[in-house]
């Protein structure tokens, strides 16, 4: 009963990861959240009686912190400027964002779970990349609302899915294996991310997947240096040509806002200088001294009727920044808070980065890529919100689940899967 449960479990997790990067299936997306939710709390239920394996969690250095940060935002409701907005916020941004880390944390029961699971976003991401890049060849433009929710939500997508394609070229238990097709396969969702995240004419993207990219290449390098492999070098080109395109696209990025948003009035150094959003941050500082340990209420809009008309933006509705948006909201003990839980999420990948076991060491690598990308693309933006919440929230749980559940296999004197044996570098003739 309980393995019927978990693979039911699975595919209604699958189905809402698949469809969550697009407001094209809100139907959908609803009765796979439901199902899931209900499933989830049943295993979990089930997990607890006597004789079952209790499903594990990850423990008070992440627990507490999440616990202090949604208590002290729901007691937020004592002071909000806005009432109303702020308890319909944390229905949607708390209840439902804990009901997402639930269920793929119960889901990622095992590697293969796990391995299902990166699989479904992966589908999704090449799927509706290559749906935005058929609108841009068929129709001469890409209407990024029509499915995509917009350009500052899928090149958030972009950012939080990338670190996943590890899996293909990663061996099992975990990844798929590498080989000729895989990496194929990898390299073309690679050309689809870069050439979507070109038509957001999104600038910081450009600069997260370069953070994203740096953070992989570095923690995977102090983890694995000593092991030998056959494709460094072409692994450094790859390296190379990611990086160059990152600033490629961001300078012409940079460009292309100077020409469009300001009719070449400014050149782009000037339009990176008189950006609105520094305006903007220094309201939101004065706004958060005055109001230090409450701030106005949870919800990302809080102050958006007075934070536009000040500023005399209609864009500026939030504080474009994930940080100082926490100290909006929920004054310094919510920031706090928030970020203290973010620093245990990210320091329990590093941990599970430095195990001996491969896999667990693998799960780590690429929970602490998504942690470092979505904070680097939040810096001039708020994205833990809705749709990127989600995905947030529900890949972390689902590496720490697994994570959980691999160390509790380790601890407990499960052997690891057998390392794969060095590959053999093949032999060079002697030249003549």
């Amino acid at each position: 009963m309980t393995e019927r449960l978990n693979r039911w479990l699975l595919v209604f997790a699958g189905v809402y990861l698949f469809v969550l990067p697009t407001n094209a299936a809100t139907f959908v997306r609803s009765v796979a959240f439901a199902a899931g939710g209900i499933l989830a709390l049943v295993v979990w239920l089930r997990s607890r009686m006597p004789g079952a394996a209790p499903i594990p969690f990850s423990g008070p250095s992440i627990l507490v912190p999440l616990a202090l940060w949604v208590a002290w935002s729901w007691l937020s409701l004592a002071w909000s400027i806005d009432p109303r907005y702020s308890l319909d916020q944390l229905e949607t941004e708390i209840v439902y964002s804990l009901a997402v880390m639930l269920i793929f944390h119960v889901a990622a029961r095992d590697a293969a779970s796990v391995r299902t699971l990166m699989a479904t976003a992966l589908a999704s991401l090449g799927i509706l990349a290559a749906l935005a890049v058929a609108m841009q060849i068929a129709w001469g433009t890409w209407i990024p609302g029509r499915f995509h929710y917009g350009v500052g939500a899928w090149s958030t997508w972009l950012v939080l899915a990338s670190p996943l394609l590890i899996c293909l070229a990663a061996p099992a238990p975990l990844g798929f294996g590498g080989g000729r097709a895989r990496l194929a396969l990898a390299a073309l969702l690679v050309v689809l991310v870069l050439a979507t995240a070109r038509l957001t004419g999104n600038r910081m993207v450009w600069i997260a997947l370069a953070v994203t990219v740096a953070a992989v290449t570095i923690a995977a390098g102090i983890r694995w240096h000593r092991r030998p492999w056959r494709g460094r070098k072409a692994a450094a080109i790859a390296l190379v040509v990611l990086l160059g395109a990152c600033v490629i696209g961001f300078v012409d990025s940079v460009v292309d806002r100077a020409d469009i948003a300001y009719q070449g009035n400014e050149s782009p150094e000037e339009t990176l200088a008189n950006d609105p959003r520094i305006a903007l941050w220094e309201d939101v500082a004065k706004r958060i001294g005055e109001r230090p340990w409450t701030g106005y209420g949870f919800g990302r809009k809080i102050l958006a009727r007075e934070l536009s008309r000040e500023l005399g933006n209609p864009l500026l509705v939030h504080a474009h920044n994930l940080f100082a948006s926490q100290g909006l909201q929920t004054g310094l003990p919510g920031l706090a808070f928030f970020t203290v839980m973010l620093a245990g999420l990210a320091l329990r990948f590093l941990r599970y980065l430095r195990s001996p076991d491969d896999t667990l060491a693998l799960a780590g690598l690429i929970g602490l890529a998504i942690v470092v990308g979505f904070v680097a693309k939040s810096q001039t933006d708020d994205f833990l919100f809705h749709s990127n919440a989600k995905e947030f929230w529900a890949l972390a749980a689902m590496l720490l689940g697994f994570g959980c559940r691999r160390e509790r296999e380790l601890s407990a004197g499960v052997a690891p899967a057998a390392e794969p044996p060095p590959v053999p570098r093949p032999s060079r003739p002697e030249s003549a």
